[in-house]
């Protein structure tokens, strides 16, 4: 797959001793970065899937998927892709940025229905014709149900440490401490203590963190909506729509800072996605 990458990167430094500049350090000192799109990325994905459906039989029909799988690479995309370094920390070793891809999602359950009411003209209940009909007939309620876990997100660079002008600034050291909370809060997603951004070896090395160690919150959502289809005559016919985009308001959570540098806001979600939406329609049919 084709990624980025840089030649004619400097090479780290042998030690805190070692006083060459980044020119000195580079195979061919005379020239800066060549920045490359090659085909040394790799990925692959493995999943369980299953789906039940019903179709439309006695009112309802229903589809209903999970997804369980994981994704890996060496680089997701060759462009911009939020929550992914775009270059490899170090282009003379790719080995390094094999992680989970940053469309990576663990599970993934979705359910849809539409169930039209059994009230009205024709059917089981409330089986009137005329101005009855018309208020309780035609009456249709649907759902989408969506639960999926947080993707992959990197975290944030510490500035250029170790001099090889990486454009995307070297990457801290792991501690062995897991980057996970036993108990996430919006002020506490992630552990700072996971991550060392002061010792003195990231001045002449790569940090140790590998790429996309931490993961986004997920997404919880409810969508709901309700139509009613009236007849008025012959061809014609009235449609009025009531949807709601996460009918339950449940807070769906953005990205939290990814700056280990910033101890006080690391980890703390200040923003969430789209709350509850309402819109109603109205539509005559001929």
């Amino acid at each position: 797959l084709e990624r980025y990458r840089i030649w004619n990167q400097p090479v780290s430094r042998t030690g805190p001793s070692d006083s060459r500049t980044p020119e000195q350090r580079r195979p061919w000192p005379a020239y800066g970065n060549f920045q490359m799109v090659d085909g040394s990325a790799n990925s692959n994905y493995h999943a369980l899937s299953a789906k039940l459906t019903q179709r439309f039989s006695r009112g309802l029909t229903y589809l209903v998927g999970y997804t369980w799988s994981k994704s890996i690479d060496s680089g997701s995309a060759i462009r911009n892709n939020t929550g992914d370094n775009q270059w490899p920390a170090d282009s003379y070793n790719l080995h390094r940025e094999r992680a989970l891809s940053q469309f990576h999602e663990g599970r993934r359950f979705v359910a849809s229905l539409l169930y039209e009411l059994p009230l009205g003209a024709g059917k089981p209940f409330a089986n009137w014709r005329g101005v009855a009909d018309k208020v309780l007939g035609g009456w249709q309620m649907g759902s989408i149900l969506t639960f999926a876990d947080g993707t992959p997100q990197h975290v944030g660079g510490i500035g250029d440490t170790n001099q090889t002008t990486l454009y995307e600034g070297n990457r801290p050291n792991a501690t062995g401490i897991s980057p996970f909370p036993e108990q996430q809060t919006v002020d506490r997603f992630w552990n700072l203590a996971a991550f060392d951004t002061t010792s003195p070896s990231l001045t002449y090395l790569f940090g140790t963190t590998g790429r996309n160690v931490l993961f986004k919150p997920g997404l919880r959502q409810w969508d709901f909506s309700i139509v009613k289809n009236t007849s008025i005559r012959e061809g014609h016919s009235l449609q009025f729509r009531f949807e709601a985009f996460n009918f339950s308001n449940h807070p769906n959570w953005n990205t939290p800072s990814v700056d280990p540098t910033t101890a006080s806001t690391f980890g703390r979600i200040t923003t969430a996605r789209t709350m509850r939406e309402m819109q109603f329609g109205l539509k005559y049919m001929f």
